[in-house]
């Protein structure tokens, strides 16, 4: 009599044989399903039909790990910020937003975002991120929030580019926080939720932007006008879709 192998390893023997294709598998091979049992290839096409679960804004639901980006983006401030502080006077000046370089630099309209030299000045923009970050990457998904972030950091940049001198240095990741905010009014405005402290904590940055030398009022504006743009879209397309399936 002829012993039954698994398909994927001929050197060992069957035990069941797969719900989907029928095949035999060895235990090695076996993936639980709804009923009985399936080899790895059906399995993961199995996995891959079932469609994946939005949140309210059309972002993809994730079990576990939501803040992933936010940490990202939190770890990538902290080496940029060792790194400068650590590094050559050289790397500071490669980093900063610089408008009269811009053109010729264009990569400082991102890493002038990610780049501070005090301390307290990384650890209030982190802060705030950190604060902010995991309930609008819960939101928004990890794709549209990594969007939002990247597009308020360039909405302050470039802000910085056109409305400030020319020689001027600007750095920190003020204007991609500030973003947060905006896109975070706008949301919850939509929500008809509670936007008091959100109202006093853009008041209090405006007016310490102007009553502080040194602080750049343009990259906060700038980054805040792009989130609270960015987060408006969202809330459309989500709409758009959501009408587009009762239809």
């Amino acid at each position: 009599m002829t012993e039954t192998v698994c398909y994927r390893h001929p050197d060992r023997p069957a035990g069941v044989r797969c719900q989907r294709c029928d095949r035999p598998i060895c235990p090695a091979c076996m993936n639980s399903a709804a009923v009985g049992f399936q080899c790895p290839n059906c399995f993961n096409e199995g996995v891959r039909s079932v469609p994946r679960t939005r949140t309210s804004l059309g972002g993809i639901q994730r079990a576990g790990s939501q803040q992933v980006v936010t940490y990202t983006l939190l770890a990538l401030n902290v080496l940029v910020f060792i790194a400068v502080r650590t590094g050559s006077p050289r790397l500071l000046g490669d980093l900063v937003m610089v408008p009269v370089l811009t053109e010729s630099e264009p990569w400082r309209l991102l890493t002038s975002a990610f780049t501070h030299v005090q301390i307290f000045h990384i650890f209030s923009n982190l802060f705030m991120l950190w604060q902010l970050g995991p309930p609008l990457e819960q939101m928004l998904g990890r794709l549209r929030f990594t969007v939002l972030y990247l597009l308020s950091a360039l909405g302050g940049s470039v802000a910085v580019w056109f409305l400030s001198a020319p020689g001027g240095a600007t750095l920190g990741a003020s204007g991609a926080v500030l973003g947060l905010v905006g896109a975070l009014l706008v949301i919850s405005r939509a929500r008809g939720q509670d936007i008091t402290w959100i109202i006093m904590y853009v008041a209090v940055t405006a007016f310490l932007s102007f009553a502080i030398p040194n602080v750049s009022w343009q990259g906060h504006l700038g980054g805040f006008v792009v989130g609270a743009a960015v987060a408006w879209i969202y809330l459309q397309l989500a709409n758009h879709h959501r009408n587009k399936q009762s239809a």
